[in-house]
């Protein structure tokens, strides 16, 4: 069959034959002679195994850095210290301010207090003495005065609890803009695929057969050199680290909004306090408009009675 295909392929067939010195066949011509030489080489000397190309993950790495890259930064951006420095004014700055109103309700308590005690005390002894509307007139002044006190205090404490709440507001944002980085990616995970990576490594690398076939089938096709595996690990090092951060960063903004919480009891004690005082002026007041009009009315008998005729 070899010296039909042999002749076949012979584009000069008639010339005299001769023959091969590994097998013994007869060839027309030297073109088939080199033909045959190499199949014959070919069953002496195997071809050697294809070597599987393997896929290096550099491209796949640099975008893992780019992305680490970018997290890092908005990171920075949630919580700078610039961040801090300015949340640490305005807490100082709502205490300071608490403080304040402290000794504003205390002098407007303190001032309710003597006119409520003069009220219930002298009312009745102005009356006997003819002095009552004098006496009354001075103590509306009194509430005048106190009124505006009063109304800057509660203006003063709407405002701090505004302040507090449009803080937490701030915190709340920070807080959800870290929660998708703390658990974007499970940090138990991120170890697991480390670990595998590197088990398969060192066994690729030495040789290994006592760890999981398929890290090893996957090391063995995926990774050909040892710095793409290093930067692999790399990108997941920091990965893990940008959660961790970014879950500690949580909990340290809870804590903030947790201490500025704790400041709303003692602004609803301050508005409690405040409320009742209001209540006290205003029924002071409420007490002064009934003695105005019976001296307005006793008044009014009193030029009647002195007007009809004897």
């Amino acid at each position: 069959m070899s010296e039909r295909l042999a002749t076949a392929r012979d584009p000069n067939p008639g010339l005299a034959p001769f023959g091969c010195w590994i097998c013994s066949r007869k060839f027309v011509n030297c073109r088939t002679a080199a033909a045959s030489l190499r199949w014959s080489y070919s069953l002496l000397i195997p071809e050697p195994p294809q070597v599987e190309t393997l896929i290096a993950e550099t491209d796949d790495a640099g975008i893992g850095m780019s992305y680490v890259l970018r997290e890092e930064e908005q990171l920075a951006q949630v919580w700078s210290e610039a961040d801090r420095t300015e949340h640490e004014h305005s807490v100082r700055e709502i205490i300071d301010r608490l403080g304040g109103v402290r000794q504003l309700v205390e002098v407007v308590r303190i001032r309710s207090d003597s006119i409520w005690e003069r009220f219930i005390t002298l009312t009745l002894e102005r009356l006997l003495s003819n002095q009552l509307r004098e006496f009354l007139d001075g103590v509306d002044v009194q509430i005048l005065a106190l009124s505006q006190q009063m109304v800057e205090a509660d203006c003063e404490i709407d405002r701090l609890r505004a302040r507090v709440q449009k803080r937490r507001g701030w915190l709340k944002e920070k807080i959800a803009a870290l929660e998708p980085m703390a658990h974007r990616t499970s940090t138990q995970t991120h170890l697991n695929m480390m670990l595998a990576r590197v088990e398969g490594l060192e066994a690729y690398l030495l040789g290994r057969k006592d760890v999981a076939p398929e890290a090893y089938e996957y090391h063995y096709k995926r990774h050909t050199t040892l710095p793409g595996d290093l930067l692999y690990i790399r990108v997941r090092l920091s990965t893990t680290r940008i959660a961790i951060l970014a879950s500690n960063r949580s909990k340290q903004l809870g804590e903030l909004d947790t201490e500025l919480v704790g400041l709303l009891p003692e602004i609803d004690r301050y508005k409690s306090a405040l409320t009742a005082l209001v209540t006290r002026i205003e029924c002071i007041s409420e007490i002064s408009r009934y003695w105005l009009a019976y001296l307005d009315i006793a008044g009014d008998e009193k030029i009647a009675a002195s007007q009809e005729p004897e």
